[in-house]
Parts: C-alpha cells; sequence; structure tokens
C-alpha cells in the first residue's frame, strides 16, 4: 500500500513491463491525453503494459493498493484477453468481476497489511484452469536476460517457428516479442540510470543494456519520455530513484502538432 503526498501536481508514468492492478482509496487520477484531454480514473483499475507514456494528474495525498502482474501470468487469472489490455487504462470491472466486494473490503482493511492480503487473497481467487505457456515463460526470461536478442534466436531458443513463437507470445501477453523487450531493454535502462549517486555513464550503461549506440539510446528515450536522456535525468535526478518511471510535473505537457 502507498500513502504519501504527492510530490508535483502531474507525473509522467514511463512504459514499464508489468501489469498493474490499482485500487485508489483517495480521490479520483485523472488521465490526460496529448493534447490536454481528461478523463476521470475509476477507483479500481488496470494499466496494461504500455508502448508510450501516460500524463496523470495525482490526487493530493496518495492513497492506494496494487499489485503489479507479469503480463504472461493473464491468462491465469482473467479470462479477459491480453490484447484487450496493453496500452489501455481501463475500469477493472471489465476484467473481473467483484471489484465492487474488493473496493469495500480494502477499505474496510484494519491496516496496509490486511488490504495487500485482501488483494492477493482475491487475484488467488480468479485463478482459471489455464496453465502458463512454458513456451512464453522461457521467450520472457530470455528476454529479460538479453533484450536485444533477434526473434529468431528467441524462436530457436524456445524450439517454435518465428511465427508460432509470435502468436503464442500475443496470446499470453498481448504484446509481440520485439515489443516486450523493447519495453524491457528501456525500463531496465531507466532504473539503473537512477539508482547511482552520481550522473550515469550513458555510454557503459547503454552498452550493458543491448542498446547498440547513443542514437538508438536517444530514440528510445524520445519515443519513451518525449525527452532526451539528459532531459529525463534533469527533471528526475532531485526526487530519487523511485521516480525513475513516475517522473513528477508541475506543468501538464501539451502536444504542440
Amino acid at each position: 500500500m502507498l500513502e504519501a503526498a504527492r510530490l508535483r501536481t502531474y507525473e509522467k508514468i514511463l512504459p514499464q513491463p508489468s501489469v498493474h492492478l490499482i485500487v485508489n482509496l483517495s480521490e479520483p487520477y485523472r488521465l490526460f491525453d496529448r493534447h490536454g484531454q481528461a478523463t476521470v480514473v475509476s477507483d479500481a483499475f488496470v494499466s496494461g503494459v504500455q508502448s508510450e507514456y501516460l500524463v496523470i494528474e495525482s490526487p493530493s495525498t496518495i492513497h492506494h493498493v496494487g499489485a503489479e502482474i507479469l503480463p504472461a501470468r493473464l491468462p491465469m487469472i482473467t479470462d479477459a484477453d491480453p490484447a484487450q489490455l496493453a496500452g489501455r487504462v481501463q475500469d477493472a470491472r471489465a476484467v473481473w468481476t467483484g471489484i465492487d466486494e474488493l473496493v469495500a473490503a480494502i477499505r474496510r482493511s484494519a491496516s496496509p497489511d490486511d488490504a495487500l492480503g485482501v488483494l492477493t487473497a482475491f487475484l488467488e481467487s480468479r485463478r482459471t484452469p489455464r496453465p502458463a505457456d512454458s513456451v512464453v515463460d522461457v521467450a520472457v526470461a530470455a528476454i529479460q536476460a538479453d533484450p536485444a536478442q533477434a526473434i529468431g534466436d528467441l524462436a530457436v531458443r524456445t524450439g517454435v517457428s518465428h511465427r508460432t513463437l509470435i502468436t503464442r507470445f500475443r496470446a499470453a501477453t498481448g504484446l509481440a516479442p520485439k515489443a516486450y523487450a523493447q519495453i524491457w531493454r528501456f525500463h531496465t535502462f531507466v532504473t539503473a540510470a537512477m539508482n547511482g549517486s552520481r550522473a550515469p555513464d550513458w555510454a557503459a550503461l547503454a552498452a550493458a543494456s543491448g542498446f547498440s549506440d547513443q542514437p538508438h539510446v536517444i530514440r528510445a528515450f524520445r519515443r519513451f519520455t518525449g525527452w532526451t536522456p539528459a532531459e529525463y535525468y534533469r527533471r528526475v535526478v532531485e526526487f530519487g530513484p523511485d521516480s525513475a518511471s513516475f517522473v513528477p510535473l508541475e506543468d501538464l505537457p501539451i502536444a504542440t502538432d
């Protein structure tokens, strides 16, 4: 459970390689599109794996309980199509039944541990008969170990054809393996960049993360954050590593195109 004063009015949430189920116990969040139009987010919502950043307005006091779900595990706990979760933020009631009861039970919880236990029990109770796809599990582990490897090499490692790998990966996660690899690589890069006590060695970090060169890093940053690496670091460094993927903003960014 998280309970804290917001750092700034707005927050830019960068792509992460997990699905998030959040039960909000405070005032509603607002989600903004690129032109500044706001949508009020429901009290219980699911944020699928995003391929672009999100911009939200947080309540003045952030108070929620949440779970991170590996996308390959979605078919084990919901009948919803993973493709309908990826790239979206939606009411959790579209994904699971019993959300009203879940929210009420969490609000009645006597402690953060109790609230987390309620959420964990809810997800356990939603288990489906479907097992994990072993091919997808092998592929995810291989991507996490080396996100720069070619999809053809990944198919060889999993023992299936290129096309079969993509089909099974999409069915389990809602994403193509290449898209997941790009998000994983970027997420690990920014996490590592903010974990040190000094400005990162961008070139060394890029090489360690599987980026081919500096232009490759800059393109990824532009796509996933809207900033260059230097601009990103300047905005995040005062807030510390907890803000690596949740960047506080004073002003709402508006697209000019």
